[in-house]
């Protein structure tokens, strides 16, 4: 794999992988840029108002939930020196559950009831990635990746979802966990696992 460019075209490069192709980096661009016109329309209750912030959660976590699932991502993340650390650092930086609760947060008692939400789906975010890279079977993973993003989902719907994203879980979900499926098929093969 090549390493990424210089300049612009290198940022790129660290966020998609170097090699992504043309139909990758068009899933992600569309995507992202999709999310970022819909959102607003798909709020409900206090999100009409924070449509900015909506657009740029949008932006990241729509485009993201295209990109981290590509071929280009999965190798370039799971690439030799990208260990458990670096993928629940990743994971860490998503702190998208807040600005939501903050965003649906009406009275003092909605907010306090927002922010176990988020606090909820963060610490989620958190075990299913240290679960996620401390499994070394390639077919485990692989089934772990989709089972923690349904998870996640399921985490949200039994907390009730955010009134201004309520597509929010399934694509945050499918960005930061969905990907550790796909980055499965890189891992070592293990002589004592049937994958």
């Amino acid at each position: 794999m090549a390493g990424p460019r210089s300049g612009p075209a290198g940022t790129w490069d660290r966020i998609a992988g170097p090699d992504a192709g043309t139909g990758e980096n068009a899933g992600s661009l569309g995507l992202g840029l999709a999310g970022a016109l819909l959102a607003p329309g798909l709020a409900r209750g206090h999100g009409r108002r924070a449509a900015p912030v909506l657009r740029l959660l949008a932006l990241d976590l729509w485009g993201g939930a295209w990109c981290n699932n590509t071929p280009s991502a999965a190798r370039w993340y799971h690439r030799p020196g990208q260990g458990a650390r670096q993928h629940l650092a990743f994971a860490a930086g998503h702190v998208h559950p807040a600005v939501l609760a903050w965003v649906d947060a009406g009275g003092p008692g909605d907010r306090r009831a927002r922010l176990r939400w988020a606090a909820a789906l963060y610490a989620y975010l958190l075990a299913a990635t240290a679960l996620l890279t401390a499994t070394r079977a390639r077919r485990t993973r692989r089934v772990l990746g989709l089972a923690t993003t349904a998870g996640g989902v399921l985490l949200d719907r039994a907390l009730t979802p955010s009134a201004a994203a309520p597509w929010f879980a399934p694509v945050f979900f499918a960005k930061l966990l969905a990907g550790h499926a796909a980055g499965a098929a890189l891992l070592p093969a293990d002589p004592l696992a049937a994958d």
